[in-house]
């Protein structure tokens, strides 16, 4: 996993939610990522657009911290992130509540059902 096939992976994600989850086109958010193995990114979700960029961001909403093979299980959906939190495989600083949000978004992308 690199950071090109997280980009793919989040666009493809933002996509295929938007079907389901129409209001994620309306939504102003960035989530920072502390990726062992990978680095810091985020994903800034704005203007109907989603984008991933290398590097740290002024002020995300939260940081997700977790090594690269735990955040590729679950954007692809062969874990659940509230399971790798509870787990302790995946850390959460900031907006906790507000992360479900990216959990919505990434389980809308992969054909999940988001009611919570």
């Amino acid at each position: 996993m690199d950071i090109e096939s997280i980009r793919r992976t989040f666009e493809q994600l933002f996509k295929n939610a938007q079907r389901s989850v129409p209001e994620v086109r309306s939504w102003d958010k960035v989530y920072q990522f502390s990726v062992e193995g990978l680095g810091d990114f985020y994903v800034q979700i704005k203007d109907g657009t989603i984008s991933v960029v290398e590097g740290k961001h002024p002020n995300p909403i939260a940081t997700l911290s977790a090594t690269s093979d735990v955040l590729d299980k679950i954007v692809s959906g062969q874990l659940d992130a509230m399971k790798a939190f509870l787990a302790g495989q995946l850390r959460i600083t900031g907006n906790v509540i507000d992360t479900l949000n990216l959990k919505k978004l990434i389980d809308a992308g992969l054909g999940r059902s988001t009611g919570y």
